[in-house]
């Protein structure tokens, strides 16, 4: 209590004498202090753990978050890293698949696991958060009225301010990662960078929205959706205070971007996007309520709270949930995986976040006035790959996988589809010029997931984006880091171009090579660019707009010619993989039911029943009719 006392009456006798605490900003919520760093020569001031919601503990786990309490007589101090959501395992804190494996330890947490996680970060450069505070100043205490306080706050040209949102699955994730540090983002792109933390699994997604009607607070289903959202408002209300402009917020990360962009909550709160390496279309990326409704049901069972009472007596149930311990949810949440990218929790169809499907969301929008980044790294499917078929692969070492595990694995992977519909997959991903190669088969599978899962979802959310109005660019990374301590075999994986976009290979105490340290410096002033003007090109580089008749994406690699810029345009990418997967697939999935149907009738009538009892003709078909859309595409 002494100290919290003598921090108010330092900050009131700075501000009687007219001294300024260069690291003091006021909020809306009150005054926070900061810290300063330098990086590549610029002053970057960083702002940490700023509360933007009360803790979602006790009454208010599973509900919408609640605005947080103003403080008021003193200043936020500089906090360490706030905790963290839960996410798998953490009665142990950490995956434990390869003990003491830095590839995977960067991923675990770094703080404290709490349920009370939500809170803000923030980097501002320095020089524009100082110019804004002598503007307001000067306009506070020079002799004006209000109206020129106005006049000075508006003629203000603020920075740009990134926003990231991490990813995870809905299932995992934390702002407090090393690798998500924005100093050199900020000081390099010169923007704005804040991140938050969002409730995580069943914390951020139980969905018992059909069983609680008149209180729509209560397990709507995207709670975390609603925790990012808030945050969001928080920030466009505060951006000026940290020196940037709240016309110019630009959300980029994982797959909660694209819903933002299309949500009645978010929409028209930002107008710019990067959507790295997942879209709201994307199989994993969302759930229908019904689907989400069981998922509930079998979790509320598994922690002895009866789903069988939620129709007679859904608050009993509820508060039986919010008195289970929040290990116990973040352990037995992982029932309801479904295999390779199952999460058992993601955005829901709740007729509120999230009014209908995406495909149907993006039919119906106006987004004429957006800007959209959006990319695909070239192997999405090796870490997937690796950590749900773990006995079949080698994390360091290719594997020689014969024919019949390639079947068992795609026949895993694609279960939930009909028999014609697998039969046309394990074809379109056979390697028949090298049938007998293992090694060959291996990167088959991993195409296969990349493509399903990753690339062709964002290719054709890319596409009705710009159908619908956006102004949309493409990235494809294809860097394999000289770092990486992956195996080979794992490629360009999953998540490895973000450590580029916050600039860690311009860490010279790190051996990157001086190529990828360029690299680096040109995807950080890509995405600077990008929030700045709505457009990533750099000087002397043409990028296109992707349309559907003219899918051009720009590579971002560090190889090849001295000139970064040759050979950097391609179109796709994956584009005969993701006409399967886009055009030809939902056709046979229309087409069969027909067909059975038809051939059904047929047989009662028929002299030649052996005729309709063997369904080859039925994959042959399908074949045939793949292998015309391949050569129509190549």
């Amino acid at each position: 209590m002494m100290k919290f006392c003598i921090l108010w009456f330092w900050i009131n006798v700075c501000q009687v004498h007219g001294i300024i605490d260069r690291l003091v900003v006021q909020t809306s919520s009150g005054p926070i202090r900061g810290s300063s760093t330098f990086v590549e020569g610029h002053e970057v001031h960083i702002f940490h753990g700023i509360p933007f919601a009360k803790p979602p503990i006790d009454s208010l786990r599973f509900r919408k978050p609640v605005p947080a309490e103003p403080w008021h007589g003193g200043f936020m101090m500089q906090q360490d890293y706030h905790p963290r959501a839960f996410k798998k395992g953490e009665t142990i804190s950490s995956y434990e698949y390869f003990p003491g494996f830095a590839g995977e330890e960067m991923w675990n947490p770094n703080t404290n696991v709490s349920e009370d996680c939500l809170y803000l970060n923030i980097w501002a450069p320095a020089k524009a958060r100082l110019r804004h505070e002598r503007v307001h100043e000067n306009g506070k205490h020079g002799n004006h009225h209000d109206s020129m306080n106005e006049h000075h706050e508006r003629d203000f040209e603020g920075l740009p301010m990134l926003v990231w949102i991490y990813g995870g699955g809905y299932m995992s994730g934390s702002s407090t990662l090393d690798i998500y540090n924005a100093k050199t983002l900020a000081a390099v792109g010169n923007v704005i960078v804040a991140s938050m933390q969002y409730r995580v699994g069943a914390f951020g997604f139980l969905y018992l929205a059909p069983f609680l009607p008149g209180h729509e607070d209560d397990a709507p289903g995207n709670q975390g959706m609603w925790d990012q959202a808030l945050a969001i408002r928080w920030l466009k209300d505060n951006a000026r205070a940290f020196g940037g402009d709240p016309n110019l917020i630009t959300l980029f990360g994982g797959g909660s971007v694209s819903l933002h962009l299309l949500s009645p909550v978010t929409r028209g709160l930002v107008s710019r996007g990067i959507l790295q390496s997942g879209t709201l279309n994307a199989p994993w990326s969302h759930m229908t309520a019904e689907k989400a409704v069981q998922v509930g049901e079998m979790l509320i069972d598994d922690c002895n709270c009866n789903a069988t009472m939620l129709k007679e007596s859904p608050r009993a149930v509820l508060n039986c949930m919010r008195s289970v311990d929040a290990k116990t949810i973040s352990v037995q949440q992982w029932n309801s995986y479904s295999g390779i990218l199952g999460f058992p929790s993601a955005p829901t169809i709740d007729g509120e976040f999230m009014p209908a499907d995406p495909m149907s969301m993006l039919a119906s929008a106006n987004l004429e006035g957006i800007d959209i980044l959006v990319g695909s790294n070239r192997d999405e499917g090796t870490y997937f790959l690796l950590y749900d078929f773990i006995d079949y692969f080698d994390r360091d070492s290719p594997t020689q996988l014969s024919r019949e595990k390639f079947l068992d694995i795609m026949n895993t992977i694609f279960s939930k589809v009909s028999q014609p519909e697998r039969e046309a997959i394990i074809f379109q991903y056979t390697s028949y010029e090298s049938a007998n190669d293992g090694y060959q088969s291996q990167q088959q599978v991993a195409k296969a997931v990349a493509d399903h899962f990753f690339i062709c979802p964002t290719n054709e959310f890319a596409i009705g984006l710009a159908d619908r109005g956006a102004s949309v660019y493409y990235y494809y990374f294809t860097h394999r880091t000289s770092t990486s301590l992956w195996g080979e075999w794992m490629g360009v994986m999953h998540a490895d171009e973000i450590e580029y976009i916050f600039g860690h290979p311009m860490n010279s105490t790190i051996h990157y090579r001086q190529r990828e340290r360029d690299l680096s410096r040109m995807m950080v002033q890509t995405v600077s660019k990008f929030a700045k003007t709505g457009n990533p090109s750099l000087d002397g580089i043409h990028w296109p707009l992707y349309r559907a008749d003219n899918p051009i994406y720009y590579t971002f690699n560090a190889e090849g010619e001295e000139d970064m810029r040759a050979d950097k345009y391609g179109r796709g990418p994956a584009a005969t993989s993701c006409a399967f997967w886009n055009d030809f697939l939902p056709r046979l999935r229309n087409w069969v039911p027909q067909k059975l149907n038809c051939d059904a009738r047929t047989k009662d009538n028929s002299s030649s029943p052996s005729i309709h009892r063997d369904t080859s003709w039925l994959r042959l078909l399908s074949a045939m009719a793949l292998l015309m859309l391949i050569y129509s595409f190549s």
